[in-house]
């Protein structure tokens, strides 16, 4: 099986409970050509739960029972990496995104955007937004630069999606809006005799490709 690296990566984030926006572009204030874009931005609320009687149990380091979660997601086919207009504060790409937000007032954009800039995360009473990076391998540079941004492989992911589907196969047979990527997932998921014959059959690629 083949499948783009932003459509697994928006599976994982989708099945995780986040609210979820692929390619979200930022603007320029002039001119015609937009600033960069977000491979994907997500938000998670601190109370989501799916199921009423025995709840899902999603990915423990993407979830926070007391705030709502707000990833910027940069996803790349080989190790895990930020772009520049994520770690270059002239450019002011952070406000711009923050703005398009609208998760805080205008007076604390420049605040936030400083300590996103500096360690990838902010945090506050309520909320906490995070630089998010998706990739087959770590970046030991990146986490030292930035120790408190996650970096979550390929390979985890498929094993968290597998045991999703294998867990709760009832509840999730019944999918007829899931979109091509999702329905592949699926299919491959009940052909996949376990976990490790999942992730090692599956192809992730930049571009889309006929199988």
């Amino acid at each position: 099986m083949i499948i783009r690296s932003e459509d697994l990566a928006y599976w994982f984030l989708r099945l995780n409970g986040f609210l979820t926006i692929q390619n979200f572009v930022v603007h320029p204030d002039e001119g015609r050509d937009q600033r960069t874009d977000v491979d994907i931005l997500g938000v998670r609320f601190p109370h989501r739960k799916e199921l009423l009687n025995n709840p899902m149990e999603d990915y423990s380091p993407l979830t926070n029972n007391k705030k709502s979660l707000v990833v910027f997601c940069e996803v790349k086919t080989g190790t895990c990496s930020l772009n520049g207009p994520w770690t270059t504060p002239g450019k002011k790409n952070m406000q711009r995104v923050l703005k398009a937000l609208g998760t805080h007032p205008n007076k604390s954009i420049s605040k936030i955007a400083a300590m996103l800039y500096k360690h990838g995360k902010y945090r506050d009473r309520k909320s906490e937004i995070s630089l998010l990076c998706i990739g087959k391998s770590n970046n030991p540079a990146l986490k030292k630069t930035f120790p408190k941004v996650n970096q979550i492989l390929f390979k985890d992911i498929l094993y968290f999606i597998f045991h999703r589907f294998s867990n709760y196969e009832i509840q999730k047979s019944g999918h007829p809006q899931w979109c091509k990527s999702g329905e592949k997932l699926w299919k491959h998921f009940k052909v996949s005799s376990n976990a490790e014959m999942f992730i090692e059959s599956i192809e992730i690629t930049d571009n889309i490709r006929e199988e």
